[in-house]
């Protein structure tokens, strides 16, 4: 199945780092936002090495062949553990970005594109909650959220609410909300964990 995507040298180093920053600086280790309109950030260059064909797709022809998907989508679910973990996430928020635009472009929806964005969902979820030794990397998750749900043209999907009822929401509403839960949870965790410390000494400690 395919889907469409309807001092010289220290003033000259200066002037570099100057520029590759304007054009998005390229930090391993770090999200990548996709870009603006028009924009062509350099920091995207090493996801577009690693995922040529997911890529090339989406500039080209506009199709996502299933096989660079799943390599990508398998990626993100390893969360911090994939060797191209900020690759993968930030490729698959331009993917996001993408199938969203062309959703919105669209007078009815596309089931095809509405289960795609609804699993690319349910995998940043999944990435952050299977990432607790990583807060680095749980960041950048949600800083894709939050990139994409600003950015991003609003489709209605089906997701879970709080109390786990299916819903209508729209983009990454459902992602946030999950790692929001999981953060308050941790956070409960953290406060029980001092308050035993504090009754009953290291013991309490060493339970966080």
């Amino acid at each position: 199945m395919r889907l469409r995507f309807c001092a010289g040298g220290l003033l000259a180093g200066v002037l570099l780092a100057a520029g590759a920053q304007g054009a998005g600086e390229i930090r391993p280790g770090a999200y990548c936002p996709f870009p603006k309109p028009g924009e062509k950030p350099a920091c995207m260059l090493p996801a577009k090495q690693a995922y040529g064909e997911f890529f090339a797709a989406l500039d080209g022809n506009g199709d996502v062949d299933e096989a660079a998907a799943a390599r990508l989508e398998a990626d993100v679910a390893a969360g911090a553990g994939s060797e191209n973990a900020y690759l993968a996430l930030s490729s698959l928020a331009y993917g996001y970005y993408r199938l969203s635009q062309q959703a919105a472009a669209t007078p009815n929806d596309d089931p095809e594109v509405v289960a795609r964005l609804e699993r690319w969902n349910a995998l940043l979820s999944s990435a952050y909650a299977s990432s607790p030794q990583d807060a680095k990397f749980q960041a950048s998750v949600r800083e894709a959220a939050l990139d994409l749900q600003r950015r991003a043209p609003p489709v209605e999907l089906s997701c879970l609410d709080q109390s786990g009822a299916r819903v209508r929401c729209d983009s990454t509403e459902a992602v946030l909300r999950d790692i929001d839960r999981l953060r308050d949870e941790v956070g409960v965790r953290g406060a029980l964990s001092r308050l035993l410390g504090r009754f009953f000494g290291d013991g309490g400690e060493s339970a966080r």
